[in-house]
């Protein structure tokens, strides 16, 4: 399936900018991570924050501390 998706073009046609920007779901499993430090359970040395991560939150900044928090949590241990 991998090699068919290549080949399917995907050409953004606009956006609605950020008043009406919201995340998407989906990423890594955060359960699959160390909460203190971001790293991978099954990788070591392999980290992953902020929209990577299947973590979604409300409209209002929620998102961006998120990526903020998770960043520096990796970021004090790399």
């Amino acid at each position: 399936m991998r090699a068919q998706l290549k080949y399917w073009p995907l050409i953004a046609s606009g956006t609605e900018g950020y008043r009406t920007a919201e995340v998407a779901l989906g990423g890594i499993d955060a359960d699959e991570l160390s909460s203190t430090t971001m790293e991978s359970r099954r990788v070591r040395g392999l980290y992953f924050i902020g929209e990577a991560v299947d973590v979604a939150g409300w409209l209002g900044g929620y998102n961006f501390q998120w990526a903020w928090a998770s960043g520096h949590a990796a970021g004090e241990v790399v």
